[in-house]
């Protein structure tokens, strides 16, 4: 608040705005991951627990997610009703290019991939972390997972609603695609003019004064 000169609502108003616009980005320009001669984990998590909130129950979040090992910034995140086929497969296919090599546990929903033009491994985690045969795991994916519930276990969100909860989803994948920029740095707002520009073939300028 000291560097920006601004109240802390105002300060908070900005954050607020800074990711809705970042996540309806990422939402309006959805890029595929992977591709030939690439690996994609997926998996899906439950982000928060049932619980009662003002009369409510809150039954928590079922995430669906996928992260390209040879580029980790290349991923996505996507909260979904059930984890059924006929919910992850439109996602895949929307998400992931053919020809990939997708690793994944042994969960009924993935059984079709290699129908779809993936080539597909999997992980059998009753038994194994790894693969003994193929190598194939999935660490990479559940890592990923262990960071997005910190950051919003920070932000007290993991039982916020659905609307807002996806914006935080977004708000992780747009840091994790710009890691090392200077505007998500801790503390990086100095008492002047700071501009956060955002361009993929149109712009949105974000100014700080």
């Amino acid at each position: 608040m000291k560097e920006t000169g601004h109240s802390e609502h105002t300060i908070v108003d900005w954050y607020n705005f800074i990711r809705d616009v970042c996540a309806q980005y990422l939402i309006d320009h959805a890029q595929k991951i992977g591709g030939v001669g690439k690996t994609v984990e997926i998996d899906e998590s439950k982000f928060g627990k049932r619980k009662y909130n003002r009369g409510r129950i809150q039954e928590g979040h079922w995430v669906f997610g996928g992260i390209e090992r040879q580029s980790p910034s290349n991923c996505f995140m996507v909260e979904v009703k059930d984890r059924s086929a006929v919910t992850l497969l439109p996602i895949i296919l929307d998400r992931v290019h053919p020809g990939t090599i997708i690793i994944s546990d042994e969960w009924r929903a993935y059984c079709c991939l290699s129908a779809n033009g993936m080539t597909h491994l999997t992980v059998n985690h009753s038994i194994n972390f790894v693969d003994p045969s193929t190598g194939a795991h999935t660490q990479n994916i559940e890592g990923t997972w262990s960071t997005v519930k910190r950051m919003l276990r920070s932000k007290g969100v993991m039982n916020t609603s659905s609307d807002l909860f996806q914006t935080y989803l977004q708000e992780f994948v747009w840091r994790k695609k710009h890691e090392g920029c200077d505007y998500l740095k801790k503390n990086s707002y100095g008492a002047h003019k700071r501009t956060i520009s955002i361009i993929n073939n149109d712009s949105i300028q974000i100014t700080f004064t």
